[in-house]
């Protein structure tokens, strides 16, 4: 029997239910995170990574929302170890933590209302592919003056979901969002980085994006470990298919090769190194086995 966090209690997942009623089921009005979890069977231990990060970007997108769940980073890291334990959980996971309005009420507002808060494990396969083809979305990103981008809103995901089955109906792995300005900004649920000339480019937050915790240990990664120059700046959608390499970065796909965009082969067709590089490394990182960088890591069973 598999137990979730459900409201301040630990509870199996068959007990955990919300009304049809409920605000977030008829709105999205909630804030989400992805968090992995991997088992080093040597270690035997189950590491969870940068945990204290994707609470605090949980709290920041409630704090957005006006969602005043009552709980610190620590503690909510505190009950997701805890919840690891209860499951006895020896291998790699996928945790969702949600953060909603557990009220019924047919107006879609943010204010004098409760709130609820659940954590749940899900396995982790999500590409089940070594590397992908993507294209150029017709749906434009969301932005700041309509649902801020760097909040991990359940509404927000709606524009998600639209490109990424546009892509799937179409023969793509996976999409690639536009800003309005016509910039690249990310794929449906993943940053994109390409190289170039050598160099690591990649979107900016102002070409509304979600500002990655993936994305960001993948800059520092570039930098430290391989010297890579890593820049921040806007890509003209012509810039992608000029890419040596390109590849997504998220939780759930960690470092995805793209090899095709919009039917151009992106460099010789085939993982690159520099990408190659990244990925062994970052793989080492987070199972535990690259003791530079175990600040990031959080030991269940250790």
């Amino acid at each position: 029997m598999e137990f979730i966090y459900f409201n301040g209690r630990f509870i199996p997942e068959s007990e955990a239910k919300i009304s049809v009623k409920n605000k977030t089921f008829n709105y999205g009005l909630g804030a989400i995170e992805g968090i992995r979890g991997y088992w080093n069977e040597e270690h035997k231990d189950l590491y969870l990574f940068r945990l204290e990060d994707h609470y605090q970007r949980l709290l920041n997108s409630c704090k957005v929302l006006f969602i005043n769940i009552p709980y610190t980073v620590k503690e909510l890291c505190e009950i997701t170890v805890e919840l690891m334990k209860i499951n006895k959980v020896r291998r790699d996971i996928y945790i969702r933590p949600i953060a909603f309005i557990n009220l019924p009420s047919l107006r879609p507002d943010l204010f004098q209302t409760e709130y609820g808060m659940t954590i749940f494990i899900e396995e982790t396969s999500y590409v089940g592919k070594p590397a992908v083809n993507a294209m150029i979305s017709s749906w434009l990103r969301i932005e700041s003056s309509t649902i801020p981008p760097t909040v991990k809103s359940i509404g927000g995901y709606l524009n998600s979901a639209l490109a990424y089955s546009q892509a799937i109906a179409e023969g793509s792995d996976e999409a690639i969002f536009l800003t309005r300005e016509g910039n690249i900004s990310e794929a449906s649920t993943n940053n994109l980085f390409m190289v170039k000339n050598g160099e690591l480019l990649t979107p900016p937050l102002a070409d509304n994006i979600l500002e990655g915790i993936t994305r960001d240990t993948i800059m520092e990664i570039a930098e430290k470990e391989f010297s890579l120059q890593v820049n921040e700046m806007s890509i003209p959608r012509a810039e992608l298919y000029f890419a040596s390499e390109i590849f997504f970065t998220g939780t759930a796909v960690e470092v995805l090769p793209v090899i095709n965009v919009d039917k151009r082969v992106i460099g010789t067709g085939k993982i690159g190194p520099i990408t190659t590089n990244l990925q062994r490394t970052y793989l080492q990182i987070v199972k535990g086995n690259n003791g530079k960088y175990r600040r990031w890591l959080t030991s269940v069973y250790g």
